[in-house]
């Protein structure tokens, strides 16, 4: 699920910094856009099962023969937020405040402080993979063996052949043939209980339950050829803060890799933001007039936001962004 949170932003003025460093001057900066993109992906931990070389020779079943980790992207919220542009400070009259209070952000606030509160894994951690618990066949298997032995007779000293019954470890072929067995005499015993071809009866409840069980047991057989699967969620915040300083609007705004999320770097699959401008008009400053007191303030404009990935484009929106945008002066 991608979508947007809507943020109602008026056409602010300025932000007001709060800060007063004379009794007559009231310091201000003009405001600037970010981009604020909150992100959660589903991944995907996949472990072949040790079996899946003779699925197909021995239960005509195709699977997957490697591990593999798959990530996909799942949630985007893409909202702007107004904050005090660090780069454009200004003064003005004390006695102008009351107009500066036509800004709607008002006084930059701090975020909240988070002493206190203990910290946790961002992440879960997974273990190797474990087939240890699937299946129930034994490891060993009894081999016969024949010795020739040396056998003293009244005439002469003959070869007779004597058998020995020994156990090896099964092989890996071995190993997959017994539960390719057991699951094929899992399905005969199904499709037998169902069909009522068995000496055991079963009433309405009891038949459910084994058919259940039949099921069960299978499944714990077939994870050795078909593998499982384990799933986490990651989730990412991430800002985008454009720059007037820029003639094209291309930002890198996260990267998705098997590890999670990441700001920047190499690792993982690069999410670009692209801003758009539209055409605005220019401001008539023909009738300001020099010498006098004045406060800056800025227009945003209004740019079509895309975010895509690899060319293809998986959201779009528009935003008014200030420091994209003009600026202006009032005159007292």
């Amino acid at each position: 699920m991608i979508k947007l949170k809507r943020l109602a932003i008026p056409l602010a003025l300025f932000t007001l910094s709060g800060w007063q460093m004379a009794a007559q001057d009231t310091f201000y900066a003009l405001p600037s856009t970010t981009i604020v993109l909150e992100v959660e992906a589903r991944q995907e931990i996949f472990y072949a099962g040790p079996y899946a070389a003779y699925a197909h020779q021995l239960l005509n079943m195709g699977v997957r023969d490697r591990d593999e980790v798959n990530t996909s992207l799942t949630k985007v919220e893409l909202y702007p937020t107004v904050e005090a542009d660090p780069s454009s400070w200004f003064s003005c009259d004390a006695e102008n405040v009351n107009l500066l209070t036509m800004s709607s952000q008002g006084l930059v606030a701090f975020g909240d402080k988070t002493e206190g509160k203990g910290a946790q894994w961002r992440f879960p951690s997974f273990s190797n993979k474990d087939f240890t618990s699937k299946g129930l066949t034994n490891p060993e298997k009894e081999v016969k063996r024949v010795v020739y032995e040396q056998v003293q007779t009244d005439t002469a000293i003959v070869s007779v052949p004597v058998e020995h019954r020994v156990l090896e470890e099964k092989t890996l072929e071995d190993k997959a043939m017994d539960a390719a067995d057991m699951i094929l005499k899992l399905r005969k015993a199904r499709l037998d209980i169902s069909t009522g071809d068995t000496d055991a009866q079963f009433d309405g409840q009891a038949l459910d339950s084994a058919l259940k069980e039949l099921d069960r047991i299978e499944k714990e057989y077939l994870a050795l050829f078909r593998g499982y699967s384990e799933y986490r969620t990651l989730k990412g915040r991430f800002d985008v803060t454009p720059s007037a300083l820029q003639n094209t609007h291309s930002y890198l705004a996260f990267r998705l890799g098997e590890d999670g999320f990441f700001a920047d770097g190499n690792k993982g699959v690069p999410y670009y933001i692209e801003l758009e401008p539209e055409a605005m008009p220019r401001l008539d400053e023909s009738d300001r007039r020099k010498g006098r007191a004045v406060i800056r303030y800025r227009v945003p404009v209004v740019c079509n936001v895309i975010l895509s990935e690899g060319g293809k484009q998986l959201l779009h929106t528009r935003i008014p962004i200030y420091q994209l945008g003009v600026e202006s002066t009032i005159v007292k």
